[in-house]
């Protein structure tokens, strides 16, 4: 059975705004629009201001108070609702927005996951405190009866054990007059308020009274006629934000936000079979703190690399925190960003089906930690470029790429250690000495390159020494003498 969980943000327009603007102390704050009040916090709303007032009467119930006034930002509205989405995915993956202002998840089909009901409205309940807020929820068998509800008390809206109709009944029809304005007037001039009433009326006279249109929207909303299923896109990259309503003062203030962000990032991954190899923190500062060459752009921000934290959140914490160490603190931070703009789809590793093998990501973490402390071009190491010579396919990069299987490593059977020159190697009877008597383990494997101009023709063979050193040797096929080229660990 369907369940859907809506999460209505009345006051939208006003928290989107706050979050990015200078704390105004004791002012009341008034969101506006074509002249008229949107929203409003607490103490405007004490002094009497109300939603759809026009601004100078509420400029004059506010004439002895400070207060200030902020224009409507459908833009800002729009990315905090996409931030919520990215997050809400993380609940569900079927989910959408809903009249501009509201999130509607279906939450059936994964109420296990989340262990009941309780535990998940917990989890909503304390992640919008964490963000600052403030939310009506409603849980309903339908998305237009879970946007209702959301209208009543938080205990009643969300606790569906009674039936639907009777949820539904003490809620009045001016919830729905926005989308059935000429419906709910002749509704309410026959004494029509509320739907206990409503839907004590036989379909058939509301069809022909009302017409067909709302008899279907009715249809919906008790369940009587079925809603399609609606699945979310998550976008091509991932952002979210943090604010903390106080100025940080050391970096670790800022651990417990990075902390909270990378776990939604890492769920983010985890849900769209996605990874990265590089995050962005962005240091945020209220807009009256920033120079006029900053007002477009972050004022300081770092970015972490990595080719093995993949979807594990504490490791990239600890490379985040690393980098940190290095960064100078801009004064009066007030919010963190975490921005990934490259994802890509993740590839399925296989594992050791006994994990009896050593577990080859160890390395690669020890790079990724030593450039996130020392910087990205302090750490190099030996990669190989598509060459048949061993000494021109081995190079030294500073470029971190993708974890290879070694049985398709061009350098896989090869030494870690070549010379800067091949040195000769004694030969007496048919037998090799260096270092002692040498014996032979694997060969050969013949490379033959360079034909266009100084022909090479080899057969490099894997040797022992008496101290049981592993060396790479070859046989040049043209003056027939052995010559030693590398060492193994």
């Amino acid at each position: 059975m369907s369940l859907w969980l809506c999460l209505r943000f009345d006051l939208l327009p006003l928290e989107a705004l706050l979050k990015q603007q200078e704390h105004a102390g004791h002012a009341a704050t008034i969101v506006v629009a074509q002249r008229r009040v949107l929203a409003c916090d607490e103490q405007a709303s004490l002094a009497g201001v109300i939603p759809a007032q026009n601004i100078s009467t509420a400029q004059a119930l506010l004439a002895h108070s400070e207060y200030r006034l902020l224009e409507r930002s459908r833009e800002t509205e729009q990315a905090l609702l996409q931030q919520l989405a990215i997050w809400a995915y993380g609940l569900s993956p079927h989910l959408e927005q809903w009249q501009n202002n509201a999130l509607m998840i279906e939450i059936g089909s994964c109420l296990r996951l989340h262990h009941g009901l309780d535990a998940l409205l917990n989890h909503v309940s304390n992640e919008m405190n964490l963000r600052g807020l403030t939310v009506a929820i409603g849980v309903a068998e339908t998305r237009t009866a879970a946007w209702l509800l959301s209208h009543t008390e938080h205990s009643f809206g969300c606790h569906p054990e009674q039936p639907l109709t009777e949820r539904l009944a003490s809620l009045p029809l001016y919830l729905i007059k926005a989308e059935f304005p000429k419906v709910v007037e002749r509704l309410e001039k026959t004494g029509i308020r509320d739907f206990r009433q409503l839907l004590d009326i036989p379909l058939s006279a509301l069809g022909k009274r009302c017409g067909k249109s709302f008899l279907n929207w009715l249809n919906l909303l008790t369940g009587r006629q079925q809603e399609p299923v609606i699945t979310y896109q998550p976008p091509t990259h991932f952002e979210d934000t943090l604010w903390f309503g106080f100025d940080i003062q050391n970096r670790q203030e800022l651990h417990p936000a990075m902390k909270r962000l990378l776990s939604h990032f890492c769920q983010f991954l985890m849900n769209t079979q996605c990874i990265s190899g590089v995050v962005e923190w962005r240091y945020l500062l209220p807009q009256r703190r920033l120079q006029p060459q900053q007002q477009r752009s972050p004022v300081a921000s770092f970015k972490v690399f990595s080719d093995t934290a993949r979807q594990n959140a504490e490791l990239w914490f600890e490379l985040s925190c690393l980098q940190l160490e290095n960064q100078s603190l801009p004064e009066g931070i007030e919010g963190i960003s975490l921005i990934v703009e490259q994802l890509e789809e993740a590839s399925v590793t296989p594992e050791d089906l006994f994990h009896v093998g050593v577990n080859p990501a160890a390395r690669h973490e020890l790079v990724d930690r030593l450039r996130s402390r020392l910087g990205l071009q302090a750490v190099g190491y030996l990669d190989c470029r598509p060459e048949h010579l061993p000494e021109d396919a081995v190079m030294e990069t500073h470029t971190l790429r993708a974890q290879r299987n070694p049985d398709e490593d061009p350098l896989g059977q090869r030494p870690f250690w070549l010379l800067p020159e091949p040195q000769p190697i004694h030969e007496n009877a048919d037998q090799l000495y260096w270092n002692g008597v040498l014996d032979m383990l694997h060969g050969p494997e013949r490379i033959e390159d360079q034909w266009w101009s100084t022909p090479v023709s080899r057969d490099y063979y894997i040797a022992c020494t008496p101290q049981k050193q592993p060396i790479w040797i070859y046989q040049d096929r043209h003056n027939r003498r052995w010559y030693l080229h590398g060492l193994f660990a």
